[in-house]
């Protein structure tokens, strides 16, 4: 692929990824240490993000699959979340917090299938070339941990509003991406999409394992993303949005040699492997301290990598290869919809509730008792998805 688009599609996933990630981690710290919410309202605020995933980045597939160019929709989300973001940071309170982070994340969780959807549009090897432009996001995830971390902001709003204000900026930049509008000759109609490609995917035993194992998977991420960076903050490590960054500096090297791994291993093996991590993680979480146990941190914290890539990049891949090219956005969707919806609902939720049952006072918590629970789910999930996933031989590359 040329270069100059190599380059518009990479800065796209740097910024899409520099704004997730530099409030998304954080915000937990925030909410504990200064609005002092309790665990169930931090699993509600990162709940949130999973119920817009639940209904928007499907119904923005669906317009850009067949009415609207993505870049325009890119543009309208960004701008308009940004503005939205911006505003949650001023809030105080659970009742006016949540329902407005609610609507952003309505407008920014889709952004996510668009992106990606708009990637595929335009490159030639899905492992290939995705994986060395979807790196640069990798790299804007860690320059936004490293950057809160490094002025202090994990226990403010400052996160919200640098990544508000990186929002109206993508918004701009979104007008200048490729063209990408809907493949001609599409029909608009909701009728349309329970085709008989579509209706063949159902029937397939292979592709219902997948759906329940990347819903099931997303349990134990809602673990991680609500309530590790306050676990580290609680158990006194140092900077710990900047060591969890970490995880995603692993995570540009995994994603250059992604190509290998998936190739070599195969789709399933490779998806077995991510999901086992996901739980075996929290294991050494539980185990470890900020002293003498803290290399088991570090190595829970840098196989996020794995665990990130094999399990939601494989998945993009395998659902772009099993629908018509026609649905690609709506595919996308779908695949944002059963990861970053209904699993992490799941997960968030049920982490905010494991959380309150095992907390002393608000600076005191057992973490030990809770990690276990997600470990145990991930590697269920690894093991039943080992055993009964069996894709057809083309589909498992």
């Amino acid at each position: 692929m040329k270069a100059q688009l190599k380059i518009q599609l990479s800065i796209l996933m740097f910024f899409q990824y520099f704004i997730w990630g530099g409030w998304f981690v954080t915000t937990g710290t925030y909410l504990i240490t200064d609005l002092e919410f309790n665990g169930t309202q931090i699993g509600w605020v990162y709940g949130a993000t999973a119920i817009a995933a639940l209904f928007s980045p499907f119904l923005s597939g669906i317009l850009a699959d067949r009415l609207f160019a993505i870049e325009k929709l890119l543009c309208l989300f960004h701008g308009i979340g940004g503005i939205l973001l911006i505003w949650v940071s001023f809030l105080k309170t659970f009742a006016w917090f949540y329902p407005v982070l609610l609507v952003y994340t309505f407008l920014f969780i889709p952004t996510f299938a668009l992106s990606t959807a708009l990637v595929f549009h335009h490159v030639v090897d899905r492992a290939k070339d995705y994986s060395r432009i979807r790196v640069w996001g990798t790299i804007g995830w860690i320059l936004a941990g490293v950057l809160v971390s490094y002025l202090h902001w994990e226990h403010t709003a400052y996160p919200m509003q640098l990544s508000g204000v990186s929002s109206l900026g993508l918004a701009i930049y979104s007008l200048f991406l490729p063209h990408t509008p809907p493949a001609q000759g599409s029909k608009t109609t909701l009728k349309e999409l329970w085709s008989a490609d579509v209706k063949r995917l159902f029937y397939n035993r292979a592709f219902l394992v997948f759906i329940i194992g990347m819903t099931l998977i997303r349990i134990p991420a809602g673990f991680y993303y609500s309530f590790v960076n306050p676990f580290l903050y609680e158990i006194g490590v140092s900077n710990p949005a900047g060591k969890m960054s970490l995880g995603q500096v692993t995570e540009i090297f995994v994603m250059v040699i992604f190509p290998f791994f998936y190739y070599r291993l195969g789709l399933k093996n490779v998806l077995v492997i991510g999901m086992f991590c996901w739980g075996a993680r929290y294991l050494l979480f539980g185990y470890g301290d900020a002293d003498v146990g803290m290399w088991m941190i570090y190595i829970a914290i840098l196989v996020h990598s794995i665990c990130f890539i094999f399990t939601t990049h494989t998945g993009q891949i395998y659902m772009d290869q099993s629908v018509p090219s026609h649905l690609r956005s709506t595919a996308q969707g779908f695949i944002t919809f059963l990861t970053f919806g209904l699993g992490a609902l799941i997960g968030s939720v049920y982490s905010g509730y494991i959380v309150d049952q095992f907390t002393i006072s608000s600076d005191q918590h057992l973490w030990k008792d809770i990690f276990w629970y997600p470990a145990m789910i991930g590697i269920a999930t690894a093991v039943g998805f080992a055993l009964f996933f069996w894709p057809k031989k083309n589909e498992n590359k």
